[in-house]
C-alpha cells in the first residue's frame, strides 16, 4: 500500500446521503428484534442499551471522519488498519469487519419475513427445526435468502444504487407512517373522547 493520494468520484448527492444516514437510523431490522429486547432486559434495560449503543457509534463515527480525512484512499477500515498495525493486523481486522457485514444482512434478510410474519401469520409454513426456541420453516428460510441475495446484489451494483433504492424505501415509510400516525391518533382522540 503506498502513499499515493487517490480522487474519488463524486456519487452521492446531498438527498443521497440524507436517506441513507435515514435508513442506518431508522432501519427497520432493530424494530422487529426491540420487541424480544425489552422482554429480554426490560424497558429500561432496552434503553439503557439504545443509549450506550449510541454514545459508542457517536464515537466510531468521529474516528472515521477523522481518519478517512487523514487517509483519503480507498480501502476504508482496511487502509486505516495496515497503516496501524501492519498486514497481519490488517488480515485480522479486515476478516472481522467482512463476517461482522454478513452478520448485518442476515440480521437484515430475518426481519423481513419477521415482519410478513406479522401481517400474514399464516405465512409459516413448511417447519423444518428449532434453534433457540424458535422454530424455522420453509417459507420463513426461502425469504431470507432471497432478502439476503437482493442485498448482495445491491452491494455489488454500488453504493449509488443503494442510494437509489434507500430513497425509493424512505419515501414509503413516510407515505405509511405518517397516514398511520394521523389515522392513529385520530382513532385514539375518538377512543378518549368517549371515557
Amino acid at each position: 500500500m503506498g502513499q499515493k493520494k487517490s480522487e474519488f468520484d463524486k456519487v452521492f448527492s446531498a438527498w443521497d446521503i440524507l436517506v441513507i444516514a435515514f435508513g442506518a437510523m431508522i432501519g427497520w431490522g432493530w424494530v422487529v428484534s426491540s420487541g424480544t429486547w425489552i422482554d429480554a432486559g426490560g424497558v429500561v434495560g432496552a434503553a439503557l442499551a439504545f443509549a450506550i449503543g449510541g454514545v459508542m457509534i457517536f464515537f466510531v463515527g468521529l474516528t472515521y471522519a477523522e481518519l478517512t480525512a487523514a487517509m483519503p484512499q480507498c480501502g476504508g477500515e482496511h487502509v486505516f488498519s495496515y497503516r496501524a498495525m501492519g498486514s497481519t493486523g490488517s488480515f485480522i481486522c479486515t476478516w472481522a469487519i467482512i463476517l461482522g457485514y454478513v452478520s448485518v444482512a442476515c440480521f437484515e434478510a430475518c426481519a423481513f419475513p419477521t415482519i410478513i410474519t406479522y401481517l400474514w401469520p399464516g405465512f409459516l409454513k413448511g417447519y423444518l427445526y428449532t434453534v433457540a426456541g424458535f422454530d424455522v420453516y420453509a417459507s420463513w428460510l426461502i425469504v431470507a435468502i432471497v432478502i439476503a441475495f437482493l442485498i448482495m446484489i445491491i452491494n455489488i451494483n454500488g453504493a449509488k444504487t443503494a442510494a437509489v433504492l434507500q430513497t425509493v424505501l424512505t419515501c414509503i415509510i413516510g407515505g405509511i407512517q405518517l397516514p398511520a400516525q394521523q389515522r392513529g391518533s385520530s382513532f385514539y382522540r375518538f377512543f378518549s373522547a368517549e371515557h
